[in-house]
């Protein structure tokens, strides 16, 4: 996928950033985290390129509609409207498409010990439905404190993949949600530090990736947002861009699969979060999390309770039919730039997802 992006992977240290080096102060609310590390720098971008971003065209019913020509689309870069250089209409099982691979990932930081058995269970289930035989090479693994743990895979070979599944134990949180809200911004930074990790590691792979992450996802500090001061947001902002880009270059798609249990916090809270951030006094900790950025990058955070299988197999259906355009990016200036993006179908009654927007990092004064 041609890139604008100037190449800087996520590092630990800057997922690292809600580590907090003060004690918390005297109040009622907890303070932002006091101090950030540096992020390193990256090389300009040039000062114009191609952008491919892949389209998900749905019905009423969230099945992916096939037989869409380039004039039906409509695509916005900050509302203008942009000519298409490429065009593909693309189908997982043809010989010809780009490779698809799946990763599910369980996530043992955030979830409880009885979530994550249950995880487990549906996990098992899905990987063992229609004989064993997947429809795309697929990989399993846990996100935990001690480290991402990729535990088998690529492969269709849905029995395998449960005999490794089941003969992988999974480790148990070090973090309770009882450790409040220094609790919080550990499992807020182990998260996205293992997200960084993942970033890098399937950049190396070629294809489109869909990730799909059962989990409730992770704290996301609203309150440690609203008391950040222009140092920490400018911290923020800056992992805002390198994820949003990054995630681009490595044809990469976020998805979160809650397995929402009645009483919990309302699993839709993430909603007021979903605008882009476009200056850093916009940026906050609650737009680093996890329902935020699969939303961003043209994923679904999908929320069945129990039907952690039928999550998966409503996730999936993105990998069978979808659309691929490319358009010229925009120049790059001085400064770093947020650009929004929205595609439109001509049909009545459809569904279009992609890519929320892209940032083009500037060259130094």
């Amino acid at each position: 996928m041609p890139s604008p992006f100037g190449r800087c992977a996520l590092t630990s240290a800057a997922c690292g950033l809600l580590i907090v080096a003060a004690a918390a102060a005297q109040t009622s609310v907890p303070s932002a985290p006091a101090s950030t590390p540096t992020l390193p720098n990256s090389a300009p971008p040039p000062d114009s390129a191609q952008l491919s971003i892949n389209v998900e065209v749905t019905d009423k019913s969230s099945r992916p509609i096939a037989g869409l020509n380039a004039g039906d689309f409509t695509l916005l870069d900050n509302k203008q409207p942009q000519k298409l250089v490429d065009f593909r209409a693309v189908n997982a099982s043809s010989t010809q498409a780009d490779p698809v691979n799946v990763l599910i990932l369980v996530d043992t930081i955030n979830n409880t010990i009885d979530t994550v058995a249950r995880e487990r269970e549906q996990l098992g289930e899905f990987l063992k439905q229609n004989n064993g035989e997947l429809a795309y090479p697929t990989s399993i693994g846990f996100i935990a404190d001690t480290g991402l743990k990729l535990a088998a895979g690529p492969t269709r070979d849905g029995n395998a993949l449960f005999a490794s599944l089941s003969g992988n134990r999974s480790e148990l949180r070090a973090i309770g949600r009882s450790g409040g809200f220094w609790g919080d911004t550990e499992r807020q930074s182990d998260s996205l530090n293992e997200l960084g990790q993942l970033i890098q590691f399937e950049a190396a792979r070629p294809g489109r990736k869909l990730v799909l992450f059962i989990s409730s996802g992770w704290p996301m500090l609203p309150w440690a947002g609203d008391q950040a001061d222009t140092r920490q947001r400018t911290q923020v902002f800056n992992i805002i861009v390198q994820v949003t880009d990054e995630l681009l270059e490595a044809n990469m798609v976020l998805y979160c699969l809650d397995p929402f249990d009645l009483g919990r916090t309302n699993p839709y809270f993430y909603q007021a979060y979903l605008k882009g951030v476009a200056k850093i006094n916009q940026a906050q900790y609650a737009n680093l999390g996890l329902q935020v950025l699969a939303e961003h990058s043209g994923g679904q955070v999908i929320v069945n309770g129990n039907d952690i299988k039928g999550e998966i197999n409503s996730a999936i259906l993105d990998a069978g039919t979808y659309y691929t355009l490319t358009f010229d990016a925009a120049p790059r200036t001085r400064t770093t730039d947020y650009h929004s993006l929205s595609v439109k179908v001509d049909k009545p009654g459809l569904t279009v997802r992609t890519t929320a927007g892209y940032y083009l990092r500037g060259s130094a004064p």
